[in-house]
């Protein structure tokens, strides 16, 4: 019995000695958190760094002299003034131009530039030119049909148009060709050979013409 008295008497006293010590651990802590944490709030970095590094920055900056601003001096012309002429010298030593050298500054000068017509008009006079020589050959060409019809042709009663081309200048006619077939080959063949045998009689010319004529055969 007594030994039951002694454990929870001991018992007792532990509990009471721990509990002691967690209420003065508790109690010690919590007045230490208030002076953490106005630790925590009245420190701060920018106290610290941002103040130095602003004394630095203005330091280089004062340190830096401005650029000095060359200003070009302005270079002003000097005015040169004429010299006077003498009063004494007599109108008749002052010389004149010559009557050949005033005629020269009258005259207008006549360039050849000038007198050339436009590009238009030339232009102009030579598309004249080739229809009329163009009108020409188709004469003689038609002509020459009308009498040279070809008699295959003539026995079937064919007719039909030719379209033919050829280059023209003072060395005659070159580069004959049929440009759109009349679907018949003596008529064809009848165009050609009305440019052969004809064009010794085409007006003569010193220029350089492309034609492209119809060669039209037709039974009256």
């Amino acid at each position: 019995m007594k030994n039951k008295i002694g454990l929870i008497s001991g018992f007792m006293i532990s509990v009471f000695v721990h509990f002691g010590i967690l209420l003065f651990a508790f109690l010690f802590f919590k007045e230490q958190e208030p002076i953490q944490k106005e630790l925590f709030h009245s420190i701060s970095l920018n106290d610290y760094i941002v103040p130095q590094v602003e004394q630095k920055i203005e330091q280089s900056a004062a340190q830096i002299e401005p650029e000095k601003v060359i200003e070009k001096e302005q270079i002003v012309p000097k005015k040169v003034q004429p010299k006077p002429m003498p009063k004494n010298i007599k109108n008749s030593q002052i010389p004149k131009s010559s009557k050949a050298e005033q005629t020269a500054q009258n005259t207008p000068t006549n360039n050849a530039t000038n007198n050339a017509p436009p590009k238009e008009n030339l232009a102009q006079s030579l598309a004249k030119e080739q229809d009329k020589i163009a009108a020409q050959i188709y004469k003689i060409i038609s002509a020459y049909i009308i009498k040279n019809y070809p008699k295959d042709a003539l026995r079937r009663n064919q007719s039909g148009s030719v379209l033919v081309s050829f280059n023209y200048n003072s060395s005659g006619v070159s580069n004959a060709q049929i440009l759109q077939s009349s679907n018949i080959k003596s008529l064809d063949k009848a165009s050609l050979d009305a440019i052969e045998k004809t064009k010794h009689l085409f007006p003569k010319t010193n220029k350089n013409f492309a034609f492209t004529l119809p060669v039209r055969f037709a039974i009256k």
